[in-house]
């Protein structure tokens, strides 16, 4: 089913980062995406980009590497939740249609449903 209307309004809890995933998302669903029924995957999936950017500036700031409860170097805590953040995304993006896999698999499926919707005698 392809939805002709327009896109959600961007949420006004969503950072910049999230906002500009936002809006790339709906406009390249190019009407794929039903805001009755994906939107909140998608918020979820703006809200995860938010969240991984802030977590990659705290690593800027502080360094990539920081010292241990020992005294020994260690990578900056904050890489255990981009890299769990990273996940996620990933997962979402599958399900989406982010990977070309997915692209691939979702348009058989865009395919099959215009297919039916049309009926036989459009054929």
């Amino acid at each position: 089913m392809v939805y002709e209307g327009r896109a959600p309004r961007v949420p006004a809890h969503l950072k910049r980062v999230g906002k500009e995933v936002w809006r790339t998302v709906w406009a390249a669903g190019s009407g794929a995406y039903s805001p009755e029924t994906d939107r909140y995957i998608i918020l979820r999936y703006a809200e995860l980009h938010d969240r991984r950017a802030h977590l990659l500036a705290s690593v800027d700031n502080d360094g990539l590497m920081t010292v241990g409860s020992t005294g020994q170097p260690v990578v900056h805590p904050a890489m255990r939740y981009v890299e769990s953040t990273e996940k996620e995304l990933r997962a979402i993006e599958t399900v989406i249609g982010f990977t070309p896999e997915a692209r691939m698999r979702l348009g058989i499926v865009a395919a099959e449903a215009r297919r039916v919707a049309a009926g036989p005698e459009d054929f």
